[in-house]
């Protein structure tokens, strides 16, 4: 509504007709995002995944708000309908008619244990994990089905929140393993650098999972955050802008190990 406008019409009637003008006009779409899964999404708003999201929805000419919160929070609120969507995020019971994923993953995720070097579990794999095993994950993350189910075998689930403390909390000997989700990017020289502990190495791995966008079900923007994320991060594929920001982060074309 320009000046010229409010000027020919009465001081009562411009107010009004600014607002219907607002009205006309979509507010950016929110989103929010975990604040300490680096170098994916870090602290500061800054990351990979922060940049395909970003340019997925430029490239669908659609604003949209990145709010930078812990993990538990973010899946809370998607879940509660109280934002449009959360990244980065696994599939897992709770989340069934709750939250939609996008149609493609916005990375790979690799369940591996660390275990103290001075008193190493001996396992090679889920099953081998005798009851009462300690195993430290991090609060609110999605984990591998196999994961969850160690409970009914008597392995204890220790949450907190984040690899970095469970690490710590794995040299100390507060726990027997710990449960980190890594991929191409995090590699476990990164992991064990950023946590600054030693006498931790790995121990096994568990199958990959993806982790998404993903969009809440009741949220009045969902489906169409959804719809244009879905339909931005095709033309970044197409336009090569994805390739550009795998090369800005140094993605390999395989996970290092």
């Amino acid at each position: 509504m320009s000046r010229f406008v409010c000027r020919i019409v009465s001081r009562l009637a411009c107010p009004l007709l600014l607002s219907a003008h607002l009205a006309g006009v979509a507010a950016p779409i929110e989103l929010m995002v975990e604040d300490a899964a680096a170098p994916w999404s870090n602290n500061d708003g800054t990351g990979y995944a922060n940049e395909v999201v970003l340019a997925a929805y430029a490239a669908a000419h659609a604003e949209v708000k990145l709010t930078v919160v812990p993990y538990a929070r973010c899946k809370t609120y998607v879940m509660a309908g109280a934002v449009a969507g959360c990244f980065s995020m696994a599939d897992a019971p709770e989340l069934h008619g709750k939250v939609r994923f996008a149609d493609v993953p916005l990375f790979m995720a690799y369940p591996r244990f660390f275990q103290n070097t001075a008193h190493p579990v001996n396992a090679r794999g889920l099953l081998d994990l005798p009851p009462g095993t300690r195993v430290a994950i991090v609060n609110g993350y999605e984990y591998p089905p196999e994961v969850m189910r160690l409970e009914q075998r008597g392995v204890r689930l220790v949450a907190a929140r984040s690899e970095a403390v469970n690490l710590k909390k794995l040299a100390a000997g507060r726990v027997d393993l710990v449960l980190a989700m890594m991929d191409d990017l995090k590699t476990d020289q990164v992991l064990l650098y950023e946590a600054q502990v030693e006498g931790v190495a790995f121990a096994f791995q568990a199958a990959p999972q993806g982790s998404f966008l993903g969009f809440s079900v009741t949220h009045p923007d969902g489906e169409r955050a959804r719809a244009l994320f879905n339909s931005g991060y095709a033309t970044i594929m197409a336009n090569g802008v994805k390739r550009a920001i795998d090369r800005k982060w140094n993605l390999p074309a395989t996970p290092p190990r």
